[in-house]
């Protein structure tokens, strides 16, 4: 008994240890791309909180082509960084915001985090933006289920945009049949989760994420940095457990949210990065074949994972401005030499 009791006493006095070491330890510095980044955006008001979002207009862009684009969990529209320079050559307009709790956007504790409100948030920013049509819509993640509530929202007239198209990168649309990674799983847990987001670091942060980057596609140090800045921006990392609630969001609202994808009328794609631990293949592509009537889907390499827009950018936009162009929407291509 007095061993326990002892044990017990050396773990409180580490974990406290951990705590205090963690709660103190400095935010890291914004590197020069993110603060280009950040300098080069804008916020707007959204229920009195601040929220992030790029909007690059393109003067050269043969089109009146609108791509809205909403990033994953737990990263930011900073994951678009990497395909934003052929985006500027080939559509009119890019809109990339940060979901509240996310990136640069205000990050308010004990607040019910939702699929349902960052929805209203798209709303309200394209409003703000007087952006009403042409919208074509590139998700990833958390920003897939954003999508497929929007497209719910236009099935049933009552979206304040028209959405023209919609493409989504690796994500959890199947409830089913989507594994959350252990972290994420340890974070929705109601007392172990407020004590590992408030010990959250780093090198936790770093080997979480690249665990769902494929093999040979690992991020690299300043995007992990990066990442971990916008993260650590406003004490973000002591969010994430609550954020976490929309996989239960994906389950309360399976039918509608799938039935969306199942019953859209609009150009609907799909860009796979296969070795991915959360949306394994080859469960995920062929559930998605099953599912969607008449299915495009594009299947990268078997090495890219979770995060395509990163581990393979290139093949990415071109994918993405291709399947636009086949469906008419754009006439001609430039891409980055």
């Amino acid at each position: 008994m007095g061993f326990l009791v002892n044990t017990l006493s050396i773990l409180v006095v580490i974990l406290a240890i951990l705590f205090t070491v963690f709660v103190n330890y400095p935010e890291p510095p914004l590197s020069p791309l993110l603060y280009q980044w950040q300098s080069s955006g804008h916020y707007f008001h959204f229920k009195g909180y601040q929220v992030f979002y790029k909007d690059e207009l393109s003067e050269s862009a043969a089109n009146d082509i609108t791509v809205l684009s909403l990033h994953g969990f737990p990263t930011s529209s900073f994951d678009w960084y990497k395909i934003l320079p052929d985006m500027r050559r080939n559509v009119r307009r890019f809109i990339a915001p940060d979901f509240l709790g996310f990136g640069l956007s205000d990050k308010p504790r004990f607040h019910s985090y939702s699929i349902v409100e960052q929805t209203d948030l798209i709303e309200e920013l394209m409003m703000t933006l007087k952006v009403d049509t042409n919208v074509h819509i590139l998700g990833h993640d958390y920003g897939d289920t954003v999508a497929q509530e929007l497209m719910a929202r236009q099935i049933d007239g009552n979206l304040s945009f028209r959405i023209a198209s919609v493409c989504l990168l690796n994500g959890g649309i199947f409830p089913t049949i989507h594994k959350p990674i252990l972290m994420q799983t340890l974070l929705r847990s109601p007392i172990l989760g407020t004590i590992l987001s408030k010990l959250s670091n780093y090198y936790m942060f770093s080997m979480a994420l690249s665990g769902v980057f494929g093999p040979n596609s690992q991020p690299s140090r300043d995007d992990l940095h990066d990442f971990w800045k916008l993260i650590r921006q406003k004490d973000g990392y002591r969010v994430m457990g609550d954020i976490l609630s929309y996989i239960d969001d994906r389950r309360q609202h399976e039918d509608r949210w799938v039935g969306a994808l199942r019953t859209n009328q609009m150009p609907l794609h799909f860009i796979y990065g296969p070795s991915d631990p959360i949306n394994r293949s080859p469960e995920f592509p062929n559930t998605y074949r099953k599912i969607i009537p008449n299915p495009s889907i594009d299947v990268l390499d078997d090495q890219i994972g979770h995060y395509p827009q990163l581990e393979s950018h290139k093949r990415v936009i071109q994918l993405y401005l291709n399947w636009l162009k086949s469906r008419q929407f754009i006439t001609q291509l430039v891409f980055n030499t």
